[in-house]
Parts: structure tokens; sequence; C-alpha cells
């Protein structure tokens, strides 16, 4: 048998629980709950076969997306979802001898390519009450530092990050790549894409997975300077993007107003399971996201199965850096949450 490089040998393998949530309640991985809007399916649908049988082309895309977005299209590159983007950045930036610094919580696919590119890494605990300990990321930055993550709003914490701290961040790093990893940031209403060239260094990355309801087909982007942008696409594989992925896009961008309805939705809903957890004296952490966490204690892992023979799906965090006792769950719609309460007092939560 031929042996992997050592980078591999040492990782511990990432098994997302994703197989067999077809018939769920899928509250599990952060998605949205309803999908996207009519007129995205039947864009998908009347596509051609010319669409399936040649490489697809991007610029008319790009350009849409950049006006969406305010940006130039110079300062824009798409990606086959945030994990590409992740690798790309990675890939682009990081010499072995060089260090990443990953605050923690944070989305796991971070440590998952810093692994496989077998950089160094620097993991940085979050402050008690989970904070962002920008205090302890500015002092860990040091001449072997190249990349700087910072998630806002985190996953799966789901808490927000002063602009401030980011700022300060961006100015001790001069000479490193600070990615900022906005998949929420339609939730939360905050984006930093207007500073892009005001701070060399910042890579920002986000997706349509999250509010555009299209995580099955794998598009997200980086916005950055036109000079960062010009080397990321050197390193990027020229068709990773599919066809399908940007017709559905295309399509979601000129139906926004679909998706605002659905984050209106979310955060009406978010407030209903607030007011919920607070009568069941059930500790929770504010988000400004589409998702929450809840502390369930040495019950996590039996809520979690009883929920699941209810027919929702949640996802038990025990096992990351300070959550033991914790459970992740999506907000959806209103209905689909006083669903979720109901099972959650019929699991024994009263």
């Amino acid at each position: 048998m031929i042996a992997p490089k050592k980078a591999v040998q040492k990782m511990q393998p990432y098994n997302p629980p994703l197989e067999g949530r077809r018939n769920y309640l899928r509250l599990d991985f952060n998605e949205n709950t309803v999908g996207p809007g009519k007129e995205v399916i039947k864009a998908i649908k009347k596509a051609r076969s010319s669409d399936l049988c040649t490489y697809p082309e991007y610029n008319k895309f790009k350009k849409k997306l950049s006006e969406y977005l305010d940006i130039n299209a110079t300062e824009l590159a798409i990606t086959s979802a945030s994990d590409e983007a992740i690798k790309l950045i990675i890939d682009t930036y990081m010499e072995k001898n060089e260090e990443i610094i990953i605050p923690v919580p944070t989305f796991p696919m971070f440590k998952f390519y810093s692994e496989l590119a077998g950089v160094r890494i620097k993991e940085i605990t979050y402050n008690e009450g989970l904070s962002f300990p920008a205090d302890k990321v500015i002092a860990a930055i040091n001449k072997k530092t190249k990349i700087i993550v910072i998630v806002n709003p985190n996953n799966p914490t789901g808490t927000p990050i002063m602009d401030e701290a980011i700022f300060r961040i961006l100015k001790k790093a001069k000479n490193s790549i600070v990615i900022l990893d906005e998949a929420y940031y339609q939730f939360s209403g905050n984006s930093l894409k207007k500073y892009i060239n005001k701070y060399d260094n910042l890579v920002i990355i986000q997706t349509f997975s999250k509010a555009f309801g299209l995580a099955g087909l794998r598009l997200g982007y980086i916005i950055s300077n036109k000079e960062n942008i010009r080397s990321l696409s050197k390193a990027s594989s020229p068709y990773s993007v599919n066809n399908l992925a940007i017709i559905a896009a295309s399509k979601a961008l000129e139906k926004d107003n679909y998706v605002k309805k659905y984050i209106r939705e979310v955060n009406e809903a978010k407030v209903i399971l607030k007011n919920a957890l607070k009568k069941m004296k059930v500790k929770f952490y504010g988000s400004k996201t589409n998702f929450m966490l809840i502390n369930f204690g040495d019950h996590a892992k039996i809520i979690e199965k009883r929920l699941r023979k209810k027919g929702i799906l949640v996802r038990d965090q025990s096992d990351k850096t300070m959550l033991k006792g914790y459970i992740r769950i999506t907000i959806g719609t209103k209905k689909q949450m006083i669903k979720f309460i109901r099972a959650l007092k019929e699991a024994g939560v009263k």
C-alpha cells in the first residue's frame, strides 16, 4: 500500500452526519429550511443540454453578482462553496513553516484544510461567555503568522464580533491575510466588504448555501482587492463551479425579495424560540445567525436522540471546545419552530 503524505496520516477524518436526512425536519446544518424560490427551481428545470455538455462561463454572472454586492467584478472570485474558498486561500498564501491562527470553537473546515496543507496551526480559545478573544489573537500574531481566521457571526456559537476588534487585528497583522468568513451576514445585517481597499490584507468569504438556500449546488465567493483576487485566480481551478449553480444563483439574485422575506421569517421565529426557552428556564446564547446554541447539560445527547425519534434533527456540539452539553439548532420558519418547541417539551424539557 502506498502511504499518503504525512499531513494526511496525522489528520482526523471529518465525517459530518449528512446521510439519511431527507425525511426529517433538518435543523442540524444551518441550511435554509424551505429552499430557494419557485423561480429558481424553474430556471434549473429550463436548463438546456448545452448547459450540461459545455464548460461553464462566468463573466456574465460575476458582473451580476458584483453589482448585487456593490463591488467591482475584479474584486470577486467565485468558488465551489466556502470550502473551496478556504482551501484556495490557504493554498495560495501559506508555506509549510508558516502559521495560521484559528479562534475556537469555529467552523471546522479551517482546521481541516490547514492540516491538509501541513501548516502550523495555533488555536486561540474563545473567552468565557463565548465572546471573541481579540486581545489573545492580537497577542498571538508574530512574524510566522500568515493567516488569521475570523468567522463573523461565528459558527457554531452564533455570536457576533465587533467591527472594531476586526479592525484592530487587520492593523496588527499587516503582513498576514485576515480571512473574514461572513457566511451568515444576511442574518446579522453586517458586512465589511466596503473595507477591502482600505485593508490590503482583508479577504472575505460569503456563500449561497445559507440565506439563498442553495447548499446543494455548492456556490460561494471571495471578495478582496483586485491584487489579491488576481493571485487567488492564478491558483484556482478554472471550472470548479458548475453551470446549474450559476443558473440558479443568477435567478436567485433577481428574486432577492424572496431571500429577504425568509430572513425576516427566521428572525421572527428566533424570537418565538427565545421566549419559549426562557419559559422553560433553559440556557441559550443570543445569536445573529439562523441558528442558536442551547445548553442541555448532561442531557444533550439524550435530547438529540429523542428529537430524532420525533423526526427532528439537531446537532450535539459537546465534542467542541467550550461547548460540552450544548446543542445547535437551526432556526427555520415560525411553524417549524413551534413544531420544535412542542417536540422539545415532549422530549422532557418543560
